[in-house]
């Protein structure tokens, strides 16, 4: 029967109904069956979801990068009225005609050629969003369970101990390093729609819509595209999962998911059966994205599994394998290179004689340490020292971004120390105009945390009575990563609080919509900075309000007995800066009426609440003098 659910208000509802979906979707799965949606467009085409998308995707750096229509995020949809902006998107659901993509094109790391991407218009990347907002919560709960590319809650260092766990528990040190030749530009459009159809989208206005987004032209290219997904769509990374998971499935009923009659306590016990008492050949899978390995115990078994997904991939997906670059390893000889690192099993003790050794990929690794070499190099000669240390901040975060990639390697600090004496020396050359000295970094007061922990000197300039070091790449340690929790999944409370305390990272709550009534919304769109009441605006002080944790800003006093008020610190500011949270508080109507009327008498405020009254007044007069004395400036110099 097919789940139908009801039409989103909030975005509290809309996260409701993605638990709800993937609540179904894994019911169905764990059943041995397949989930059953419809009314899914209805549910894409809400209001909620559309201001919940264009969150999304604002925050994105490409939010600006505009498609053929030369339309951007900011521009064109933040700063236009709301109800004009959510029309737009619904009427754009009820009639989809995907534009054409604006093709570009950027370097491969290593590699002479170059990976096209195409650029979708803003519009479309907003629908897409939409799409993916309520399709992913469905595909998630179906999906392999170590497939760790485009996935929330999941990265490549997870991938990789993964593949370490697998050889060390099983023994198996052969290995398929699995490379398809140019996946997402020929994954097969009826394929990729039927599999769709499987896995429980059966709304065929959705499968119609995405089916458009496919075949949508590329600009200058062809008016039809009749193969692949769009390296740059938002939805893009979603499609190919959801068409390798027909490798995945093939791969992993074959060993890993192969059905016994008997249902052993643990999966060593059933591998052991499964040895002993029929014929199949082990086969581990592990994939990200469209990287992945097979791990097996012998080496004609790698050669049979290489063999046979060739001809699998041919017939059944409409894919190739490639010959040169799919790989049979022992990895008690040589190493594999998978996501970045390099993989090999060495002499050492445990119960099989070997241990996991990982390192950083040395080529990928030298480049990254190029790069920032020659970013050092290239600091203008004509920086002020307080623009060099804004340099060396960034430099450093290039620095630390590499670290905290590579910082699951067991042997990253060896790794890094053939690049960091280099990278300090470039560093001290640069600082020499400054009167630079070798500091000890736990003397230094910049990255504290880091620094700190180490004596070593670096290269530092004095700032005023304070030194500020360029950090070194041999500041880090191996760290375990754990083995991924197939718990942990942004559509189940359990998985976000396991999320929670793996990350530490503070929980995203959902926008307080519901908040603000229609009777404050025609107050404010017709008061005083009506012109200023746009997309942008209503989106963002819901998550003021949410900031604020729905108490006024003046007063103190919780703001669930009545309607809560948006108030702009500096109404004066740029049209791209006035609408930005750090630019709204929430407050009482009396408290808004207090801080925008000079006259209002504030004499029934606390102590605290005056001052702060007159603090936003103050701000007030002062942003109004500034606006008033660049606008006089203006007209000097006209």
């Amino acid at each position: 029967m097919a789940q139908q659910f009801d039409y989103p208000k909030t975005e509290t509802q809309l996260r409701e109904i993605q638990d709800k979906l993937y609540q179904h979707s894994k019911e169905a799965r764990d059943a041995g069956d397949r989930p059953v949606f419809k009314g899914l467009l209805e549910i894409m085409s809400a209001e909620v979801t559309i201001i919940t998308a264009i969150h999304n995707i604002k925050s994105n750096h490409g939010s600006e990068t505009p498609g053929v229509d030369s339309k951007t995020m900011r521009n064109d949809y933040l700063h236009n009225p709301f109800s004009w902006v959510v029309n737009d998107i619904q009427s754009a659901f009820r009639h989809y005609e995907p534009q054409k993509i604006r093709r570009v094109y950027i370097d491969k790391p290593g590699k002479s050629e170059k990976r096209p991407l195409g650029i979708p218009t803003i519009r479309d990347r907003i629908v897409q969003e939409c799409m993916r907002i309520v399709l992913e919560p469905i595909f998630e709960a179906q999906f392999f369970a170590h497939s760790y590319g485009f996935r929330p809650m999941r990265d490549a260092p997870m991938a990789l101990e993964r593949t370490k766990e697998l050889v060390f528990n099983t023994g198996y040190y052969w290995i398929v390093e699995g490379d398809i030749s140019k996946c997402f530009d020929r994954i097969d459009h009826s394929i990729l729609l039927k599999r769709l159809y499987h896995m429980g989208v059966k709304d065929r206005r959705v499968l119609q819509i995405i089916k458009a987004m496919l075949k949508a032209g590329v600009m200058d290219e062809c008016e039809v595209n009749t193969e692949g997904t769009p390296q740059g769509g938002l939805i893009s990374p979603l499609l190919a999962n959801v068409y390798l998971d027909i490798m995945d499935e093939w791969i992993t009923k074959q060993w890993e998911l192969k059905h016994t009659q008997y249902q052993y306590a643990q999966v060593q016990s059933r591998y052991a059966a499964m040895r002993k008492r029929t014929h199949l050949i082990p086969g581990c899978l592990v994939r990200y994205a469209d990287d992945f390995v097979i791990i097996t115990d012998t080496r004609a078994h790698a050669e049979n599994w290489k063999i046979r997904l060739q001809t699998f991939l041919q017939n059944k997906m409409k894919l190739t394998l490639s010959q040169e670059k799919t790989l049979i390893t022992d990895i008690r000889k040589k190493h594999i290179k998978f996501l970045g690192y390099e993989f090999k099993m060495v002499r050492g003790k445990s119960r099989r004689g070997y241990i996991p050794r990982t390192i950083p990929d040395r080529d990928r690794l030298k480049r990254k340490a190029d790069k920032i070499a020659e970013d050092i190099k290239k600091i203008p000669r004509n920086y002020s020292r307080e623009q060099m240390i804004g340099a060396m901040n960034r430099i450093n975060s290039q620095i630390r971004g590499i670290i905290q990639y590579y910082q699951c390697c067991t042997w990253v600090n060896i790794s890094m120390q053939k690049h960091s004496r280099r990278l300090q020396l470039t560093a001290m050359r640069r600082l020499r105009q400054y009167k630079g000295e070798w500091i000890p970094a736990n003397e230094v007061q910049n990255l504290p945390r880091v620094h700190q922990k180490y004596k070593q000197k670096i290269p530092s300039i004095k700032y005023r009575d304070i030194y500020v070091g360029f950090t070194a790449l041999t500041f880090c340690r191996w760290e375990r990563t754990p083995g991924k929790n197939q718990a942990e999944t942004p559509y189940t409370e359990e998985g976000r609080q396991i999320h929670f305390e793996r990350t530490k990272k503070k929980k995203i709550q959902a926008r307080l919509d519901e908040m603000y009534s229609e009777k404050t919304a025609q107050i404010i769109l017709h008061g005083k900075w009506n012109k200023l009441n746009n997309f942008e605006f209503i989106m963002n002080r819901a998550y003021a309000l949410n900031r604020d944790k729905l108490k006024c800003r003046v007063c103190g006093g919780w703001l669930i007995s009545g309607t809560p008020y948006a108030h702009r610190i500096n109404p004066n500011l740029p049209l791209n800066k006035v609408n930005r949270v750090n630019n709204l508080v929430s407050l009482h109507k009396k408290c808004f009426m207090a801080v925008n009327d000079p006259n209002y008498d504030i004499n029934q405020f606390d102590v605290k609440a005056q001052n702060k009254i007159i603090g936003y007044r103050e701000k007030l007069v002062i942003s109004h003098t500034r606006n008033n004395q660049s606008a006089l400036m203006e007209r000097r110099v006209r």
